[in-house]
């Protein structure tokens, strides 16, 4: 580009001359790069990159996965005083020495950006542009490229001075040998390339189970979906979108409460008739690993009704071998000793009619008033506030057989807790996982993934109360961006990471015991309100649990 005689000055000043000119740039070093000029670097999942936020000085993507996992990457350009015209990412096959993982498995997402007005409820974050919806580049159902969209995704102009993220997943196919790969994310401006990301990625010689370790309930899909749409909820249209919702949570390892028509028909005289619904159920516990089914519970029908139900439904799950995937959401969140007392009744109307149904409620171990009672007997998965979790009472009730599950739920109690709302640090995403397995939590509840207040648009800001910004909301409605899918966010990305490495945990302790697995995550991750805050040290804990798996 230029002789070694050429002064620094002068290299500055034709590079400035070329950028302006042409509107896009060589991708020069961060060490001789004026802050004017464009740059190209690689950013962590776990880290904040806001429209305005500083250049980053990593230049390559180092990743390491197992097969059947996801491992995400990003890379951020700045545009310098000049605008950049039409970017975009392009990755290439990534290549090894006893195999390749094709190009078609690093799916590229443009990442959009969310205004934070003013700080969520207890965050102490900026305002600010945060990136959160992440618009594919490629339909995911048919790999067809989005049209007429108000957001697009593979191309888009940078405004002078900002940043734009490009999410790269990539997803290593179960037959991968081990071993390393090596590739490239090309970057372009104006259809010609102008930099280059080397991509580099370690295969672990195993892979992630398509049956998902921690069980789950991520709320349910219709009306709000539906009307997204613009679409009658019964219609076949919106049962269309409805699965493409559904697939999408459990691409992320994550149960939705709803999984579209999978309940068969009832009478008090003929019973059960799953002729229309048989297939579905089966695919999904077969086929699509769901390990979770919340059962209807119509107690509104009044009890005998309810009662006769539920025995024969239960009589019916057993038959398939799935009675055990099965629970029913009691009343949510009991809080007087009048809630506690419709608890109890529901409780005893569903062991009447089979005690082989579970039965799950939003409440800690420990009673919250003494003069209510108590629920024990009456819940079989205790699912406690992460604020709330008492962990002696916790441990009696694993020791009596029951199960423990966890949620959260806007901003409550102490402030250590990992509140999951978007600008709060992406690694409280991660850490509830961890803590999790230390206290032998089985299972997550969220309690909606696609909650948006009347009269919001997510695409511009998504808040609860006022005060929550992204809370109840994973999933943004597709339209917008050109597409029947979801969008999905960068936060489900970073949950689903979570989820993987509870993953890593279940198959440690397989191949050793939990004690050995304990000495690695009781580390990093103690209780909800006593966990590490550095993503570094979760990344280094799940390699000490990949190689205990692959016995090294």
């Amino acid at each position: 580009m230029y002789s070694r005689c050429t002064s620094p000055a002068n290299v500055a000043r034709q590079t400035l001359i070329l950028l302006v000119a042409l509107g896009f740039a060589l991708w020069i070093p961060a060490a001789g790069l004026a802050q004017d000029a464009p740059m190209v670097w690689v950013a962590s999942p776990w880290e904040h990159v806001l429209r305005d936020s500083p250049p980053g000085q990593v230049r390559e993507a180092n990743l390491v996965a197992a097969r059947n996992e996801y491992e995400p990457f990003r890379v951020i350009v700045r545009a310098g005083q000049a605008p950049l015209r039409e970017v975009t990412v392009q990755p290439t096959d990534l290549v090894g020495s006893a195999g390749r993982v094709s190009a078609q498995h690093l799916a590229c997402f443009r990442e959009h950006y969310i205004h934070i007005t003013a700080p969520g409820s207890r965050s102490t974050a900026l305002a600010g542009w945060y990136p959160d919806p992440l618009i594919p580049f490629v339909d995911p159902v048919d790999g067809s490229t989005p049209q007429a969209a108000k957001y697009p995704s593979g191309t888009v102009d940078i405004e002078a001075g900002a940043n734009q993220g490009f999410f790269v997943d990539v997803y290593v196919p179960p037959d991968t040998p081990a071993g390393d790969y090596t590739g490239a994310l090309a970057v372009l401006a104006g259809g010609e390339q102008w930099a280059e990301v080397p991509v580099r990625l370690t295969v672990w010689p195993f892979a992630l189970p398509d049956t998902i370790a921690m069980r789950s309930n991520f709320g349910y899909f219709g009306e709000r979906v539906a009307q997204a749409y613009g679409l009658d909820e019964n219609s076949d249209e919106f049962r269309d979108i409805e699965d493409r919702y559904i697939d999408t949570m459990l691409s992320h390892r994550c149960i939705p409460s709803s999984l579209g028509r999978v309940w068969p028909s009832w009478t008090p005289e003929g019973g059960i008739d799953d002729s229309q619904t048989r297939e579905r159920l089966r695919s999904m516990v077969e086929d699509r690993h769901v390990n979770s089914l919340a059962l209807p519970f119509p107690y509104g029908d009044g009890p005998e009704r309810c009662r006769a139900y539920l025995h024969d439904l239960a009589a019916h799950l057993r038959g398939k071998g799935w009675l055990d995937l099965g629970y029913i959401y009691m009343l949510d969140e009991p809080n007087d000793a009048d809630m506690y007392r419709t608890v109890r009744e529901q409780a005893a109307l569903i062991h009447e009619a089979d005690p082989g149904i579970k039965r799950l409620c939003t409440e800690q171990t420990i009673t919250s008033d003494p003069a209510w009672g108590d629920l024990y007997g009456s819940v079989d998965i205790w699912c406690p506030l992460w604020g709330l979790y008492d962990e002696p009472t916790a441990n009696e009730r694993l020791a009596a057989g029951e199960e423990l599950w966890s949620y959260t739920a806007l901003c409550q109690c102490d402030e250590a807790n990992p509140f999951w709302e978007i600008d709060f640090p992406p690694i409280v995403y991660r850490a509830p996982f961890w803590v999790s397995w230390r206290l032998g939590i089985t299972g997550f509840l969220y309690w909606s993934s696609v909650y948006v207040e009347p009269g919001q648009d997510p695409w511009e800001g998504a808040y609860f109360r006022q005060a929550y910004w992204g809370e109840g909301f994973l999933l943004y409605p597709g339209l917008p961006a050109g597409l029947k899918s979801p969008v999905p966010s960068l936060r489900l990305k970073l949950i689903r990471e979570g989820m993987e490495d509870y993953e890593y945990m279940a198959l440690a302790a397989q191949r050793t015991s939990r004690e050995a697995v304990a000495d690695v995550v009781d580390d990093i991750a103690r209780s909800f309100v006593d966990w590490d805050r550095s993503p570094e040290r979760y990344t280094e804990a799940r390699a000490a649990l990949a190689r205990m798996i692959a016995g090294e």
